[in-house]
């Protein structure tokens, strides 16, 4: 599982563009802090990932499938959430890396879930992918497909 994880963050902090939006210090593995997050100056806007669920297999061998929440969180506006939210959906549309002999690759699941807490001013946008990761695999799936600019991808 940490190299899912792993995966997902060098993705989003590896792009300019989000992390011109996000610094890269404020995408991380796990909750926000309720106690920091009453603060005016809680890191914001902010993404979140965590574990929802993982089932491991053994057919085929070593493969597991997890579910992973991403959170967006922000101060600003909810258009701030969007446009954060449309480059990772962006990123991870396309994107499939090898951790060396691990295969990892995701899709999202139905569209995302916007709040407005008002109690502590935050603008909150949660969405969900499934992510399937297979140990000592070269390859666990070929896809070619363009994107949306026409650019060739395989994965």
């Amino acid at each position: 599982m940490l190299e899912i994880f792993q995966s997902l963050i060098g993705v989003l902090t590896g792009d300019s563009t989000l992390t011109a939006m996000v610094p890269a210090s404020n995408i991380m593995v796990g909750f926000v802090d309720v106690v920091t997050e009453k603060q005016v100056d809680l890191l914001m806007p902010q993404i979140n990932l965590h574990l929802v669920s993982e089932v491991s297999r053994s057919v085929p061998s070593n493969t597991r499938d997890t579910m992973v929440q991403i959170d967006i969180w922000g101060r600003t506006s909810q258009l701030e959430i969007i446009n954060i939210y449309e480059r990772i959906i962006t990123l991870l549309n396309y994107t499939s890396p090898l951790q060396g002999s691990t295969k990892i690759f995701w899709e999202r699941l139905g569209g995302a879930v916007d709040q407005y807490e008002s109690d502590r001013g935050i603008w909150h946008r949660a969405m969900t992918y499934n992510v399937w990761e297979q140990k000592g695999a070269t390859t666990l799936l070929s896809v070619s497909d363009t994107t949306p600019m026409g650019e060739s991808v395989t994965i």
